[in-house]
């Protein structure tokens, strides 16, 4: 197959190689590029399926590890209803093949977005549930995983449709434009979910941040009222044999009285004041 299709070594070792950047490379009697798709089987997108491409004046060579459901879908539809993809220019073809390509990382982004709208209704509970946070995080690192894959993709797409390769057809151009608008706006939406991401991370901590306030303000209401009773008590407590008040007949229960006239001020002042 290299030697018939004349393809480079170099661009062969790239294929070998399974984290190389996307990319698009003119070797004169063939274009070669590299693409990535995610995983689809991982529901936090750590590893990418990687696609080298040869695009020949009248092949195709595609090199990849393990199958990939984007190129058997290729083929399926060749084979049931557009088999116009191998009468014409190998372009065409190669347009059907990014297309799946950019469709696989629309699909990711889709999916984190669904993702989003449920981390928003769940920050937005009182109080949010253990794993939102999890979430937050886990959307995020998708997000910039496929940021990280689909921005050198759309440069590759904006080099094939700059006419800077004699190999791909003009007609077929004009459909790769599509594919590369397609990048774009996903690229947008990305961006507009990171953000998203961010405001959501921001009404969870606040929301934390109020409950801890809440905690902190019932103890200091706790405390406040305890601390004339302890005073009071450390009071009668001390050790002194000429303590007139000791000798009173009432004196338990005036202390008692007291203490309740205390609490109860203290209540109300902390009621009045609007602190609970």
């Amino acid at each position: 197959m290299k030697n018939i299709c004349g393809l480079h070594p170099l661009a062969l070792d790239d294929c070998f190689y399974l984290r190389q950047r996307p990319k698009a490379e003119d070797y004169t009697d063939n274009v070669f590029l590299i693409s990535r798709m995610v995983s689809e089987e991982e529901d936090k997108y750590s590893e990418a399926l990687q696609l080298g491409i040869f695009l020949g004046k009248n092949f195709i060579v595609t090199v990849h590890s393990k199958s990939m459901r984007q190129i058997s879908d290729v083929l399926r539809d060749i084979e049931r209803r557009k088999p116009q993809l191998v009468e014409g220019s190998p372009s065409f073809l190669l347009h059907a093949i990014l297309d799946t390509v950019v469709d696989n990382l629309e699909d990711a982004v889709r999916k984190v977005e669904e993702m989003e709208s449920h981390v928003g209704d769940e920050v937005l509970k009182e109080p949010p549930s253990k794993d939102v946070l999890q979430l937050i995080y886990s959307n995020r690192s998708n997000l910039l995983f496929v940021r990280r894959l689909l921005r050198p993709q759309s440069d590759a797409l904006c080099q094939l449709i700059r006419g800077d390769f004699q190999l791909v057809d003009k007609g077929a151009e004009l459909l790769i434009r599509d594919v590369y608008d397609h990048t774009l706006r996903t690229l947008d939406r990305i961006d507009s979910l990171l953000d998203i991401n961010m405001d959501a991370l921001s009404i969870h901590s606040s929301s934390v941040g109020n409950r801890m306030n809440e905690t902190m303000r019932i103890l200091t209401i706790i405390s406040t009222i305890g601390v004339p009773l302890t005073i009071l008590v450390g009071w009668y407590g001390m050790n002194f044999r000429e303590m007139p008040e000791m000798y009173l007949t009432y004196g338990y229960f005036i202390v008692i009285i007291v203490a309740i006239m205390i609490v109860t001020g203290t209540v109300l002042l902390f009621k009045r004041k609007g602190w609970f």
